[in-house]
C-alpha cells in the first residue's frame, strides 16, 4: 500500500496536464503527407525531449542528441529540428496509411537536475482521420477499394458501413444489404476469398455521397477490425462534354430554320435544325 501511494504522488507531480489544449482533428488521404500540429509554450532547451505517442506506442522522439522512430513509422515521421527551435513541434507523417487512423498525443519532457527526474508535460491531442477518395457520377457504378490480405483469417466476414448504418455484409455465400442499398451493393464472394473486399455500388445517387468504412470480423475475437475508409464524392453528369452544343449549332445553322432539342442517353442535349 505504501509503494502504491508513492507511485500515485510521483505521477501527479511529474505529469502536468494544465497546458493541454482541446483535441484537434486532421484529415488525410492514403499515401499523402499529414501534419499533426503542435506548439511549445516555451523555448526548447538542451535537455528537453519531444515525444509523440499513438495509444501506448512511441511514434517519434527527438532530443538534441538524436531521434527515435517507432515501429511501423520508420522513415515516415519527423519533427524538423529547425522548426523545433522556433517552438513548432508539429509531427510530419509521410505516406499515410489506413492503420495510421488513431489519436496522437504530444509531450515535452525536461530533465530536472535538482531531483534528477524527468518532468513530462502533455501538449495536445490530435485525431488523424485517414481515408481514400473515390469520385462517381450519378447513375454510374462506383468501386470502393478494400483489401484484407494483411489479416490472418480463413473465412472472411466483411461489413461496410456509412456512419452507424449498415450498407452491406457478407460471410461466405450469405449476404445482407442495408436499407436504401437493396439491389445496388455487393462484395462478390469470389473476390472476397482472394482478399478483395471492395464494395461495388451500382446506380450511384447524390444521397450516396458520404464516408464509408469497411471492417473484417476476426474469427477468434468476433471484433471488427477497420480495413478501409473511403470518401465517396458524387457529381451530376455533364450535359454536353467538350463544349456548349447549343451555341455551336446556333453558329452553324442558317437563319429561318426551326430548332428542336432532344435529351439523349447520357444527359446531353442534342439540338437539331429543321427546314
Amino acid at each position: 500500500m505504501i509503494l502504491l501511494s508513492i507511485s500515485i504522488i510521483w505521477l501527479s507531480v511529474c505529469v502536468d496536464p494544465i497546458s493541454k489544449e482541446p483535441p484537434i482533428t486532421v484529415e488525410a488521404h492514403v499515401g499523402s503527407t499529414a501534419l499533426l500540429p503542435c506548439n511549445l509554450s516555451k523555448v526548447f532547451i538542451q535537455t528537453s525531449v519531444i515525444r509523440w505517442r499513438a495509444d501506448n506506442e512511441v511514434v517519434f522522439e527527438r532530443s538534441f542528441d538524436g531521434t527515435h522512430e517507432g515501429r511501423g513509422y520508420e522513415g515516415r515521421v519527423d519533427v524538423p529540428v529547425d522548426e523545433l527551435r522556433k517552438g513548432n513541434c508539429s509531427l510530419v507523417l509521410k505516406d499515410v496509411r489506413i492503420t495510421d487512423h488513431t489519436f496522437y498525443r504530444s509531450f515535452v519532457m525536461e530533465h530536472v537536475e535538482a531531483t534528477n527526474t524527468d518532468k513530462t508535460q502533455e501538449i495536445n491531442t490530435v485525431q488523424l482521420n485517414v481515408f481514400q477518395s473515390v469520385s462517381a457520377q450519378v447513375g454510374s457504378t462506383a468501386v470502393l477499394p478494400c483489401d484484407w490480405r494483411h489479416l490472418s483469417i480463413q473465412t472472411p466476414h466483411v461489413e461496410w458501413r456509412a456512419g452507424d448504418e449498415n450498407v452491406f455484409e457478407r460471410k461466405g455465400k450469405e449476404s445482407c444489404q442495408g436499407e436504401g442499398y437493396e439491389g445496388r451493393v455487393d462484395v462478390p464472394v469470389e473476390e472476397l476469398l482472394k482478399g478483395n473486399c471492395s464494395l461495388v455500388l451500382k446506380n450511384v445517387s447524390v444521397t450516396d455521397e458520404t464516408l464509408y468504412s469497411s471492417y473484417i470480423l476476426m474469427t477468434d475475437t468476433k471484433k471488427p477490425v477497420l480495413v478501409q475508409k473511403v470518401k465517396l464524392s458524387v457529381s451530376e453528369p455533364e450535359l454536353c462534354p467538350g463544349g456548349d452544343l447549343g451555341a455551336s449549332m446556333e453558329a452553324m445553322s442558317p437563319p429561318g430554320l426551326l430548332r428542336c432539342r432532344a435529351e439523349i442517353r447520357g444527359g446531353c442535349l442534342l439540338e437539331l435544325a429543321v427546314p
